[in-house]
């Protein structure tokens, strides 16, 4: 059996909140996505089998281990597409960890090629239509955080929706 996985940063609670109160959910043409969902992709690893699970955590442990908490600021709204994003501002540290766990984790054989370059961003809602998703948000504020830690999540796709279950935590140190 497999489990389809991915590597993230999470949002707090508060900023989930937060960001779940700009929806418009009378808007019929959106999904908007489950706020509890809300995180920062890091790496998609695929499908693994439980050996490989293990694998990955050892490696999210050693790259946890070389980064101290640093702080995000989530500071804009754009649409890509037919979806809508919060990015943060550019980040050093972020571009810098999300380099490393792409080295070690090619190094182990973990991981998806991806073909584009790594675009940190959190996923609001997708357009059911492909309608224009710019004027969906009105009075964003830019959020800051401390992003403490990094997580594997193993993910399970449904009809109109995604589950995510937490595997394991690895505190930065």
């Amino acid at each position: 059996m497999t489990s389809r996985c991915f590597v993230s940063i999470d949002l707090p609670n508060s900023v989930k909140e937060y960001l779940g109160r700009l929806a418009h959910h009378d808007i019929y043409w959106i999904k908007w996505a489950n706020p509890k969902n809300f995180h920062i992709t890091l790496n998609f690893l695929g499908e693994l089998k439980p050996e490989r699970i293990e694998e990955a955590r050892l490696v999210l442990k050693q790259v946890a281990a070389l980064y101290q908490p640093f702080n995000i600021k989530l500071a804009e709204v754009e649409p890509s597409r037919d979806m809508l994003w919060l990015l943060p501002e550019d980040n050093e540290t972020l571009a810098s960890l999300q380099d490393e766990l792409k080295d070690k984790l090619k190094g182990a054989r973990l991981g998806k090629r991806e073909r584009r370059s790594y675009m940190p961003h959190i996923l609001l809602a997708r357009s059911k239509t492909g309608r224009n998703m710019r004027p969906v948000i009105e009075n964003f504020s830019q959020k800051e955080f401390v992003a403490d830690k990094i997580n594997l999540y193993e993910s399970e796709l449904t009809p109109g929706s995604a589950t995510h279950r937490l595997i394991e935590s690895f505190p930065l140190a």
